[in-house]
Order: structure tokens, then C-alpha cells, then sequence
């Protein structure tokens, strides 16, 4: 139980707007990673505080979380991204096109742009496809709670932010093979 309590407190701490009376009023069944995954999804969903995405289906859009309400970004990041795409090559490329929406940087080419108001998107792993989590982009805070889950077979991807450049370089390294 102390495990769920680190829990909850560094959700507390690492999520604006986050109110974890929900999360402290319901325990999980079980420690297993699904269950948690399940627990935390129904308690911050119900805030607007996570969201789950298909990476195949995901195609760059910031999501709506509360955090997010009063944050204009100068561009729409996911524009750049699609340029990027919209200008592969298949016959060279050494990825099957199929493949390539798990490999798009789209949380970090978005984190790029909400550095300055001190929030990052993230993931949380080891989990086929996204859910994800709008987190302070405070290093400590982040790491405590990748611990936390870590507790429970868990984690956080970090989404480190890339600029236009960085997208492009790693676009083309995923695309180059």
C-alpha cells in the first residue's frame, strides 16, 4: 500500500490540476502492471488528465487536457511533421510505410513548443500503443514518478522535446534506416 500511496503523491506532483482524492479513494485489485494502467486511466480520465491513443491512428494533435486550456502555441506542431511525410520517398525508404506512425517524433516535436510554459507530454510504457500525460517538465519530479511506476512494472517515456531540425534528423534516420 506504501507503493500505491508514492504513487499517488507523485501524480499529485507531477500533474497540474490533478486532484488525487479519486485516485486515494480507490485502491487497485491488484499490483499488476494492467490493473494499475487500468486504475490510473479510469481515475485521471474522469478529469481530463489522460488520454489513450492507437500510435497507428495518432496523428500529432495536442490533446485536450486542462492543463493545456490556457496554452496558444505559435504554430501547430503536427503541421511540420506531415510535410515531412508527405515528402518520403517509399521506393528508398527502408521502413514499410505501415510501420512508420510508431516511429513519428509527435510528443516531442509538441514538447518543443510547450517547453516555455514548463509542461511536457509523455507516455507511459512498456504499453503497445499512447497513453498519455501532460506532466510539469520538471527532471526530478519526472523521474520520481518513473520510479513510482517503476514500482509496478512501469514507466515513463520522456518525450525529451526536438525542435524542427531534430524532427527532420530523426525522421529521416527512421526513414534511412
Amino acid at each position: 500500500m506504501k507503493k500505491i500511496q508514492n504513487l499517488i503523491e507523485n501524480i499529485g506532483l507531477c500533474i497540474p490540476e490533478c486532484n488525487t482524492e479519486s485516485l486515494s479513494s480507490s485502491s487497485p485489485k491488484t499490483f499488476d502492471p494492467d490493473t494499475i494502467l487500468h486504475w490510473l486511466y479510469e481515475n485521471l480520465s474522469k478529469q481530463n488528465l489522460i488520454v489513450y491513443e492507437e500510435w497507428k491512428e495518432y496523428n500529432g494533435y495536442i490533446p485536450d487536457f486542462e492543463t493545456l486550456q490556457n496554452i496558444t502555441l505559435p504554430v501547430e506542431p503536427n503541421d511540420f511533421i506531415f510535410t515531412l511525410i508527405d515528402n518520403i520517398d517509399w521506393s528508398e525508404s527502408t521502413i514499410d510505410p505501415y510501420d512508420i506512425p510508431y516511429y513519428i517524433p509527435w510528443l516531442e516535436h509538441i514538447n518543443h513548443y510547450l517547453k516555455p510554459h514548463g509542461v511536457r507530454l509523455v507516455n507511459i510504457l512498456p504499453f503497445e500503443n499512447a497513453y498519455i500525460m501532460c506532466l510539469r517538465d520538471d527532471d526530478t519530479l519526472i523521474q520520481n514518478l518513473d520510479l513510482s511506476l517503476k514500482n509496478f512494472g512501469m514507466g515513463i517515456d520522456k518525450r525529451e522535446p526536438l525542435d524542427q531540425q531534430e524532427v527532420s534528423l530523426e525522421m529521416n534516420s527512421v526513414i534511412s534506416g
